[in-house]
């Protein structure tokens, strides 16, 4: 029997993903179809449903090897299209991201208490809100809605606090992320982990100058430096620029940290004279026998006799 999998025309034209995530995402959202109708695959905990779909099966589906598919995995969520649940002894659960569910996939209005039938259809290209800027929270009975704009406000709020980063150095992160928030996450986890690696090379983990909110270089300097990295990582590819920033910014914090010492330049000297042209020349000091007025003195230790001898000898040949 054959099995077909519809395939959405936005995840079609993400420029982001190759051909096999593109499959892959594509089969993790069709399987969701079928985990909505069971009440087995709803998450009390997450209070959303999920699916599960074994490397095997997708290494034979895609006819790609283990490292393959794990890394396509790794990349739809680092992406912050799936969301990924590993239990001890149980097979990982995988959860689609509330981001991609906002626009294009399932409804998740469904509580606990109003879980779908058994013989319930769903729509799988409903959308659960035309509203892009809002996300779906469940509370019970009752649906509860949080616009993005909130969400982003928390976190940055959440993040200053926290983290000690200035306002700038988070909006300048919000500008690079575009407002997701869990792309912003991400990026505040490259930030710490630069800090924390040049801090602990240096023993200067939780020292003053270390801190976010106590060192001035940072206050006055990480956001103009940060816009300046994000400038370059917007033209590497989504899976790539994370070693760029990290390495970016462990340059940046030696410097912040005042370890870096400039080096001492030593520059040639030139003598520089006039001559009446006015023009400048570079004066090139030339050997005696070379300047005007040389007068030859003939050397006087020389042996006359053995002169006179080689003198001869010359003559004879």
């Amino acid at each position: 029997m054959n099995q077909f999998v519809q395939l959405n025309v936005n995840i079609l034209k993400n420029k982001d993903l190759n051909s096999d995530e593109k499959i892959t995402l594509s089969l993790i959202l069709d399987r969701m179809k079928s985990s909505m109708q069971r009440r087995s695959f709803y998450d009390s905990q997450k209070q959303a449903y999920y699916v599960v779909y074994p490397v095997k099966e997708l290494m034979d589906i895609l006819n790609v090897g283990k490292n393959t598919v794990v890394k396509i995995l790794k990349k739809l969520e680092y992406l912050s299209l799936i969301v990924k649940k590993r239990s001890f002894n149980r097979a990982t659960r995988i959860f689609i991201a509330p981001a991609l569910m906002e626009t294009e996939i399932v409804d998740t209005s469904a509580s606990l208490d109003n879980k779908p039938a058994e013989s319930q259809k769903v729509n799988f290209n409903q959308k659960i809100n035309q509203n892009l800027h809002s996300n779906t929270v469940n509370t019970g009975n009752d649906v509860q809605t949080t616009p993005v704009v909130d969400r982003v406000q928390q976190w940055a709020k959440a993040t200053k606090q926290k983290v000690g980063l200035t306002f700038t150095s988070i909006q300048a992160i919000q500008k690079f992320c575009k407002n997701n928030v869990e792309k912003c996450k991400q990026v505040v986890r490259l930030i710490l982990n630069a800090r924390n690696s040049v801090a602990k090379a240096n023993r200067l983990v939780k020292q003053p100058v270390a801190q976010f909110e106590s060192n001035q270089n940072i206050i006055n300097g990480l956001a103009q430096q940060l816009d300046h990295i994000f400038s370059y990582a917007v033209k590497l590819p989504q899976s790539n620029y994370a070693g760029y920033v990290t390495n970016a910014l462990k340059a940046y914090f030696t410097v912040a940290f005042g370890l870096e010492t400039k080096p001492v330049v030593v520059k040639p000297t030139v003598k520089a004279t006039k001559f009446n042209d006015g023009k400048k020349h570079i004066h090139e000091e030339l050997p005696e026998w070379a300047q005007d007025g040389y007068e030859f003195k003939e050397d006087e230790s020389v042996d006359m006799s053995k002169k006179a001898k080689l003198e001869s000898m010359l003559a004879d040949m």
